[in-house]
């Protein structure tokens, strides 16, 4: 005999005093709940995300028995599942290592595996401890359904199955695993548990009112129960059958995250060449083993550009590109399936100190080792379509990148010509010089074939010369500005930072998608395996059918430097000759002359007369001009005395010289607020100006690691005077005009800025905070 059922069929026996038919019902939802853990194959790509779920269905069960049969509360019952989790999860699970450290991974992920199953990308195999999610979601389904079961509570029992699988489909891929046989499985499942506690409490009842175990009740019991099985099975085969398509791919959880990195906190990869080939040229910067002479290292694929810089592009769709890759993660868009001619490259990282991460040309995987690898594996994010790595933790002496590396795509030009220009969506190019699509048009004339205008884009930048400023003028930076100076000039006169841009602007203002590479060409100074600064180099590649990017080299030869042209004159004097002298004339006799008082007192007082108008005129100019004077003076020597600070100090200087020149137009940043906050209230007043990217751009030099070098100072200037006059291009000449003479900049509390600026200018940056 069975004890009575309480008040909602909660039971209070013990495991031996259970009927038969509780056993049955937790029979029927562990069943159930196992097929529920195999929706956590896809995201994990093996049959091991199930079986973690699998293996946490076993252990929330047993926890359930356990309480079921001491008669333990919901608070004891959760206090023996945590338990469990963290005695027995650290040595089940195959990855999360070993010992003490087993223990850390899986309390840590406890809390964090929620957040990076859906920012990591998949397979989630390729990072440590992810399988604590499939078996925390298996252990706590386990645990509250067993317990529903043996407690008579089916419809809890049933909602709870269904719960797990959702979790497993919403912290999954979009990939589905037979969704209709899953599907048709589990949902006929939990209405048979339903029915069969239905028709079970229909029995009882009928049995009670007849006060007799038996009257033809069992029978008919059995007869309801086969009829139950029958429909159910007949409808679930009807869903299976009968049920419309369901697509390979849904959304999920994923879809809606994206991981958390900004790209704007991070300077532009071409704004390293001149460091690197003037200040590191000689030093050893990384060390690559199983590079040959065509070998091509690359940091970065550049396919925006916004007349400042160019950039990553973002793509129209707003999902990031940038993804965490693990051990095993695949980087190339294909799934990275190797080829016979694949093989491996490591690159033992020594004088770079920069986050972004040098591969080689077409890496199919990669694997970090050294005495950083845990660090700088759990910042590394890759972006498959740019082939472009970066690490927020930053890369230092000793840090090893091992690579699987694949043959680059090689073909003819007219195997080429034949294929064609591959339609690729890249980011946006905003800002063009003018002169620029008119030099891209000239130079192509009436050629229509796009391989064919490459290739006299290519020839006529090949033709200029190269020049890195230290032996002939050749001014650093590919902003606007830069680029237009350097196409007006009488001839091209740049180095691997300025040649790939123009390139690809010429190209885009054809039609034609092109992107900037910058990286290094180790083979440059003769030898393969050592890669020095001397080995920068920048290239464009372009997109074909069928091969994918192809590289075009358009930087001028390094020999192939300006000729210093003399314009001095040779001075070719007369030989002196000495003239004799003149010969001496008698003195003219000059006229008599008669003096007059009167008029001389009358002449007198129209000079002292005329003296003073001019005086009166003079100061009355000298009253108006020299506030004017004094006030040009004043904001030219502002400027200079910022314009020479160095670091920190110099890129504050920056952008106190856009504040200024807001204030003159009456415009004024709220009290205490960020640079960014500053930049978003002034940004409406000054629609031209993008102060947004401005603020950003001035925010990564003063929070990023290190002082900001010469070079870093002097972009950012370049684009505060791109930035200046942009501010009042929508204002009429004579507003521009009173803005620039109006002291209102003059007036403010410039001593004790500076002041503050100077102190947080000294701090080291680990202490900087964001003001």
């Amino acid at each position: 005999m069975s004890a009575p059922a309480g008040r909602g069929g909660r039971s209070t026996a013990g495991l031996r005093e259970l009927p038969p038919a509780r056993w049955v019902d937790l029979g029927l939802v562990v069943i159930l709940e196992l097929v529920a853990a195999v929706l956590f194959v896809p995201p994990f790509g093996s049959p091991v995300g199930a079986m973690a779920a699998a293996g946490g269905v076993g252990a929330g069960t047993v926890v359930a028995l356990v309480c079921t049969g001491t008669r333990q509360g919901p608070a004891p019952a959760l206090a023996l599942a945590a338990l469990v989790h963290a005695g027995l999860a650290p040595w089940v699970l195959p990855d999360t290592g070993s010992g003490r450290q087993a223990v850390r991974a899986v309390l840590a992920a406890t809390v964090t595996v929620w957040r990076d199953a859906l920012t990591l990308p998949v397979p989630l195999t390729s990072f440590p401890a992810m399988t604590v999610l499939p078996w925390l979601v298996g252990m706590a389904g386990g645990v509250v359904a067993g317990r529903a079961a043996l407690s008579s509570r089916v419809l809890v029992a049933g909602t709870t199955v269904l719960a797990q699988a959702a979790l497993a489909i919403a912290w999954g891929d979009g990939t589905t695993l037979a969704p209709t046989a899953v599907g048709a499985v589990l949902m006929t499942g939990v209405l048979l548990l339903w029915a069969l506690t239905a028709q079970r409490g229909r029995r009882e009842r009928v049995a009670e009112a007849l006060e007799s175990g038996d009257a033809g009740v069992g029978r008919g019991s059995r007869r309801g129960l086969a009829r139950v099985l029958a429909l159910l099975t007949v409808t679930g085969a009807v869903v299976a059958l009968a049920a419309p398509t369901v697509p390979r791919e849904r959304t999920v959880l994923r879809d809606l995250f994206e991981p958390p990195l900004d790209l704007t906190q991070y300077a532009t990869p071409l704004s390293l060449v001149r460091t690197l080939e003037t200040d590191l040229a000689s030093t050893t910067l990384m060390t690559a083993s199983g590079a040959d002479d065509s070998t091509r290292i690359r940091l970065a694929a550049l396919d925006s550009y916004d007349g400042l810089s160019a950039r990553i592009g973002t793509p129209t769709s707003g999902a990031a590109r940038f993804q965490r890759v693990g051990r095993d993660t695949p980087l190339a868009a294909s799934g990275g399936t190797r080829s016979e001619f694949s093989h491996e490259t490591s690159v033992r990282i020594d004088g770079y100190t920069f986050p972004w991460v040098p591969t080689v040309s077409d890496s199919l995987g990669l694997e970090v080792s050294g005495p950083r690898a845990d660090a700088v594996s759990q910042s590394l994010y890759y972006d498959a379509f740019s082939a472009t790595g970066i690490a927020t933790a930053g890369l230092t002496d000793g840090d090893v990148l091992t690579e699987q590396v694949d043959a680059p795509p090689t073909a003819s030009d007219t195997r080429l010509t034949e294929l064609g220009v591959d339609d690729v969506a890249l980011g946006p190019v905003e800002d063009v010089p003018p002169s620029v699509q008119t030099l891209a048009t000239t130079l192509v004339g009436s050629t229509s074939e796009p391989l064919a205008q490459i290739r006299i884009l290519q020839q006529a930048l090949r033709t200029g010369y190269y020049s890195d400023g230290t032996k002939s003028p050749s001014q650093p930076g590919h902003g606007a500005a830069r680029l237009t100076a350097m196409v007006e000039a009488g001839a091209l006169v740049g180095d691997d930072e300025q040649y790939p841009v123009l390139m690809m602007l010429m190209c885009r203002s054809l039609g034609i998608p092109a992107r900037v590479v910058m990286g290094f060409e180790p083979a440059m100074d003769g030898d393969a395996s050592n890669v020095t600064g001397q080995d920068v180099s920048a290239w464009v590649e372009v997109p074909f059918r069928s091969v994918g990017w192809i590289a075009v080299d358009v930087v001028p030869d390094r020999d192939q430097v300006p000729q210093q042209q003399t314009t001095e004159k040779v001075s070719n004097p007369e030989p002196q000759v000495l003239q004799p002298p003149l010969p001496l004339q008698d003195p003219a006799e000059l006229p008599p002359t008669y003096e007059d008082e009167d008029r001389n007192d009358s002449d007198d007082d129209s000079r002292h007369r005329s003296a003073a108008l001019v005086l009166a005129v003079a100061g009355g100019l000298g009253a108006v001009l020299l506030p004017i004077a004094a006030v040009l003076a004043a904001k030219a020597l502002r400027r200079r005395v910022r314009r020479r600070r160095s670091g920190v100090a110099g890129v504050l200087g920056a952008w106190d010289e856009v504040v200024d020149r807001a204030r003159d137009f009456g415009r004024l940043a709220p009290p205490r607020a960020t640079r960014r906050e500053a930049a978003s209230s002034l940004a409406p007043a000054f629609p031209t100006a993008d102060l947004g990217r401005f603020a950003a751009a001035v925010d990564a030099q003063v929070f990023g690691q290190g002082v900001p070098s010469s070079y870093a100072v002097g972009t950012i200037w370049e684009s505060a005077d791109v930035m200046v006059p942009a501010m009042g291009s929508e204002r009429s000449r004579p507003r521009r005009l009173v803005a620039r003479l109006s002291p209102r900049s003059l007036r403010r509390s410039g001593r004790s800025r500076s002041r503050s600026f100077r102190r947080f200018a000294n701090r080291p940056a680990s202490r900087r905070k964001r003001q």
